[in-house]
């Protein structure tokens, strides 16, 4: 009986190392990597809701927001970037260097107040600067933020940017790293099977959007309700 209940610790113990061999094991700071990319693909849909949203409020419209499904992967794109730049509020790093090295009050004050300063400005300047990269390459516009107060040229505006900011400010601080450990629990084989099941159509239908915008000028909705 000793004899295989030691085989079978052993067993375990293998199945243990092989599940941490190969992908599976491929980290970007403290999370996998398969883990990340299905965090890359809930935020996709969730910045597909999100657009949606901004949409019925303003127009009172709801459309495709020129993809066939409902994930908007450069929003799965930027969280990731911004994970791997800045981390969460809580560590607020550049990269692999610490930023605050302290740990105090007023320390972790600057840290959420650095952090709201580099999100408000990555986004501010970066739909400026996407939106008018392919206004001039493809002739779409994206999106146009003309009527909005305080807002600079039609990609940009400082209330939408503001809430942009805090809203990503409050999911990396609360929702985040709650939301990874969830993930990460989720069997490696159903965790690759979701990645690929998902990921493929989502990546494809991203990229099938920049060939039609890029290449031929074509940025259409597939289907769009009116609400009111």
């Amino acid at each position: 009986m000793e004899v295989r209940e030691k085989k079978e610790g052993v067993s375990a113990e293998g199945a243990d190392k092989a599940r941490k061999r190969g992908i599976f094991a491929v980290k970007i700071f403290q999370y996998r990597l398969v883990t990340l990319f299905l965090l890359m693909i809930v935020m996709s849909f969730a910045g597909f809701v999100v657009e949606n949203l901004f949409r019925l409020f303003r127009d009172g419209v709801l459309n495709s927001r020129r993809q066939i499904l409902p994930f908007l992967f450069a929003y799965g794109i930027a969280v990731f970037a911004m994970y791997v730049a800045i981390g969460t509020p809580k560590e607020m790093r550049f990269f692999c260097w610490r930023i605050f090295r302290k740990e105090s009050k007023l320390s972790a004050a600057a840290k959420y107040v650095c952090y709201f300063l580099i999100l408000f400005a990555f986004i501010f300047f970066g739909e400026v600067l996407f939106g008018s990269f392919v206004e001039w390459v493809s002739g779409v516009v994206l999106w146009d933020y003309t009527g909005i107060p305080l807002c600079f040229t039609k990609y940009t505006s400082v209330p939408t940017a503001l809430g942009l900011s805090a809203g990503v400010m409050l999911f990396m601080r609360f929702v985040f790293e709650p939301l990874m450990k969830k993930l990460d629990r989720i069997p490696d084989k159903v965790l690759l099977g979701l990645d690929i099941g998902l990921g493929v159509p989502v990546v494809a239908d991203w990229i099938a959007m920049l060939v039609l915008m890029f290449g031929f000028g074509i940025s259409e909705n597939w289907w769009s309700i009116r609400v009111w």
